[in-house]
């Protein structure tokens, strides 16, 4: 049988691309970076920050909660849209495996992550390039930072960033394969991530938990861009590893549910 997996990604792509909620999160996303520089106008931070410093704050609040719910909803209305509408029966009816269908939503999901990351990062960027100098990092005393140190530690933060934006697909991926109503879906994905959110600390499961580094590279790259000291290692390992077996985790559970599914039921 001939592998349908890039003829699915482009239908999935060409769906993906006529619905709203996409584009809704996208200028979310973007608004957030806008209320972002002018609220570092108005309150007198723009005198002592600089672009990167701008630019890392930005993107924390971006993914600390908009962009993230609505990576996290994608996510989980890939499977569900498909089996609340039965459309799913009639795709699978096609000369196709399950698990390319499987692996093309997960490609669809995380795209639909990286658009939303280049979006942010993009305006960002361009609002930081109206006020400040993107440049090397000083004070009084001289350069503390050079400019290739901070744009290597810069484009590095915002590839580690994609890690556990990753987890969080696969995540509602999973979700999205338990729960066949989009809408039920998208309301137990959100549930669950506020309720993990807001207990984490009272039960002790932070350090256990992916999303605990859904910030933590724009966080180093803020200290960087204070002209403090930073270090990845060893935490930036810890991240890896801990994102890494929850997305893998998440993945694999999902495959192997959808899988076993009777969807004629």
């Amino acid at each position: 049988m001939r592998n349908q997996l890039l003829p699915l990604l482009r239908n999935e792509i060409v769906k993906a691309t006529r619905r709203r909620l996409p584009y809704f999160g996208l200028l979310m996303g973007a608004l957030i970076c806008v209320l972002t520089y002018v609220v570092m106008a108005e309150i007198g931070a723009a005198d002592t920050a600089n672009a990167w410093g701008y630019v890392a704050l930005s993107m924390q609040l971006v993914f600390a909660d908009i962009a993230l719910i609505f990576v996290l909803v994608f996510a989980a209305m890939l499977m569900s849209d498909e089996t609340r509408s039965g459309t799913i029966r009639a795709a699978l009816a096609a000369p196709l495996s399950r698990w390319e269908f499987f692996v093309a939503k997960a490609v669809t999901g995380l795209l639909y992550m990286v658009v939303m990351s280049c979006v942010s990062l993009l305006l960002s960027a361009l609002l930081a390039r109206a006020r400040y100098r993107f440049g090397a990092v000083g004070d009084s005393l001289g350069e503390i930072y050079s400019l290739k140190t901070v744009l290597t530690n810069f484009l590095l933060a915002w590839v580690l960033s994609w890690i556990p934006l990753a987890a969080v697909v696969f995540y509602g991926l999973f979700l999205s394969t338990v729960v066949r109503s989009s809408g039920a879906a998208v309301a137990v994905s959100i549930g669950t991530l506020y309720v993990i959110e807001f207990t984490k600390h009272l039960v002790g499961l932070d350090p256990y938990l992916f999303t605990r580094y859904l910030t933590y590279p724009w966080q180093i790259v803020g200290q960087l861009a204070q002209g403090v000291g930073y270090q990845w290692q060893p935490e930036v390992w810890r991240m890896l590893a801990l994102c890494g077996v929850s997305g893998a985790v998440a993945f694999a559970a999902g495959l192997i549910l959808f899988l076993r599914q009777d969807l004629n039921e």
